[in-house]
């Protein structure tokens, strides 16, 4: 066939192949920084959503763990006496939450905030749950929007700003039998789904100049975000604390005492500001820093001296950590600039402390959004494994570059009695399905076309005059159509043979002088005779993950395959990956 028909073949064939593949990865979602600075405890980046109909504007921190996204209700600014501090409280908030102006909130009850991780360092609160639609960014960000969520508007002075869930456990609030689907499980079934149940984050940082905002995606991660390396953290066995960490070593560049010298076990947490360290590891830190510990607060606090001499210096802390305490490692820089926070409260002349605890026992070891502002944190539940890589700091005009977390092919689930593993097949969803079906029904229609064509052109030729040139033509090598041996795939195990010549090729006996039909010299084509395989690329199947209850109370993980990386080209990007819950009033999956 001549170039111009395969050309106008390849074309859709193409278009279709692409669509099939998106239509089984599905797109990540990056949710739109706030451009603000919210928060008590230190200027943090917010992300925007709107919540409820009509929908409020809300701005909001990732909940890592959580099954429910938390909003700060509007009654904790209603004993403000005018309506200007009514909008003071509510601003310093990040907008309050009023559940009341929602004609699609659903009240459940009252219950206790599902703080497993965080009533260790302290912070604990009741909230008043219910169900209401919730938007991934503001008005004209085209974000999704999913009905009936969980959400738990909370009156507590512990947390000062919201946060989205991104925990892809349900919620139940009787029993197990009627999980509440959380925001990721449903994002994974809709129409255009994310590609998997993940999500990354950077706290962002605001005391560089200048400033650079937070980043968060879900189903994906950006690129233009870290610096990538190839160490993966496995989920830890408790699945209300799976983002376990090991911390091997802590130096500084300003002594050469170690102020971390034997491994310990922390977790990481978006909901929890500071690092919290044992005792005498922080009273390394005072040994190396200058800090003094103020009893009344609770904090380090810096006066304007010690800032303006440790600004100076420009100390960086380095942490070594690694899945285990010992064995591999990779280590993280910390400038300066991420240990001095501004207090809202009153805290002297400077405003400013030092975001490091006193951790009373090993329970409370925790890295907080101190630590995320100059590492990346990338969760995989798929594969119950997450990824920290060195934050970077682009500039507001560059690009990002986001880039989906496929699917694991097959996925190792929890076996029904929270013991062994069963192994099947990821689903996909009914978009996919949809979409495979459909594009495979039109590239074998576009096939069989081809071929039709192919067949009636050869045909033609077959009865334009030749010149019999003596040679036997029967064993004379072959000229195939398009002169290549690429091969094709249209599914498993079909053979796709164009159709042989109908008309015997004219031979005379060997020897004799060959009989000239017009005197010029016309090569006769022949069809390959060998099959050529007509194949699509078969290794670009994703399966989806199973359905709710692969995220099951059980004190099992979300436990995928084989741990997989996701790469870029042949660079590993950034290799990515449950949780069970004490007795709490709300009962998460």
């Amino acid at each position: 066939m001549a170039a111009g028909g395969r050309s106008l073949l390849l074309g859709p064939l193409l278009w279709l192949c692409a669509r099939t593949v998106g239509a089984q990865t599905g797109k990540p979602v990056s949710i739109p920084p706030s451009q603000f600075w919210d928060g008590k405890d230190g200027p943090w980046s917010t992300f925007r959503i709107e919540v409820g109909s009509p929908p409020q504007q809300v701005r909001v921190l990732p909940g890592s763990d959580k099954s429910a996204t938390w909003l700060v209700d509007a009654e904790l600014c209603k004993n403000n006496k005018t309506l200007e501090e009514y909008d003071s409280c509510s601003e310093a908030r990040g907008l309050v939450y009023r559940r009341n102006d929602s004609t699609t909130w659903n009240d459940v009850g009252n219950y206790e905030l599902d703080t497993f991780l965080e009533q260790r360092v302290g912070l604990s609160g009741n909230a008043l749950y219910g169900n209401d639609k919730i938007t991934l960014g503001w008005s004209g960000d085209a974000g999704a929007t999913v009905d009936n969520q969980s959400i738990a508007g909370f009156i507590t002075d512990d947390f000062s700003l919201g946060s989205l869930s991104l925990s892809p456990r349900p919620t139940n609030f009787t029993d197990y039998n009627n999980p509440v689907p959380s925001l990721l499980e449903n994002l994974r079934n809709m129409s255009e789904p994310i590609p998997s149940l993940s999500w990354s984050y950077a706290a962002g940082a605001y005391n560089l100049s200048p400033k650079v905002y937070g980043s968060l995606v879900i189903g994906g991660y950006d690129t233009s975000r870290f610096e990538p390396n190839n160490m993966t953290f496995p989920f830890g066995d408790d699945q209300s604390l799976s983002l376990q960490v090991a911390i091997q070593e802590i130096t500084t560049n300003v002594t050469e005492d170690l102020l971390l010298s034997s491994g310990i076990v922390s977790y990481i947490s978006t909901l929890v500001a500071d690092v919290w360290l044992p005792i005498v590891v922080c009273q390394e830190f005072e040994k190396a820093f200058g800090l003094a510990w103020d009893n009344e607060t609770q904090l380090y606090l810096l006066n304007d001296t010690l800032h303006k001499s440790l600004l100076e210096k420009n100390p960086e802390i380095r942490f070594k950590v690694g899945p285990q305490v010992s064995g591999g490692s990779i280590t993280f820089n910390l400038p300066y600039w991420n240990f001095y926070h501004t207090a809202t409260e009153d805290l002297g002349a400077s405003g400013l402390f030092f975001p490091l605890k006193r951790a009373a026992n090993d329970s409370q070891y925790v890295l907080g959004r101190t630590f995320l502002q100059s590492v990346y944190l990338s969760v995989d539940y798929e594969r119950s494994t997450f990824n920290l890589s060195q934050a970077l700091f682009p500039s507001s005009s560059s690009d990002t570059n986001i880039t989906a977390v496929l699917p694991p092919l097959e996925k190792t689930t929890p076996g029904a009695g929270g013991g062994g593993n069963v192994s099947g097949k990821s689903g996909l969803s009914t978009g996919a399905i949809a979409g495979i079906a459909v594009g495979a029904g039109a590239v074998v229609a576009i096939v069989a076309v081809g071929a039709f064509l192919l067949y009636r052109r050869k045909q033609a030729k077959t009865k334009d005059p030749y010149e019999l040139d003596g040679m036997d033509h029967l064993t004379a090598p072959a000229q195939e159509v398009d002169g290549g041996d690429r091969k094709y795939e249209i599914g498993p195990g079909l053979l796709h043979e164009f159709p042989g010549d109908m008309d015997p090729k004219a031979e005379l006996p060997a020897g004799e002088k060959p009989v000239e039909a017009d005197g010029t010299n016309h090569p006769i084509y022949e069809m390959p005779g060998e099959g050529k395989l007509v194949e699509m690329p078969g290794e670009s199947r994703h399966s989806k993950t199973p359905s709710i209850p692969f995220f099951g109370l059980q004190n099992d993980e979300l436990r995928g395959s084989q741990v997989a990386e996701t790469r870029h080209g042949d660079e590993v990007v950034s290799p990515l990956s449950g949780h069970s819950s004490g007795t709490r009033s709300a009962n998460l999956g």
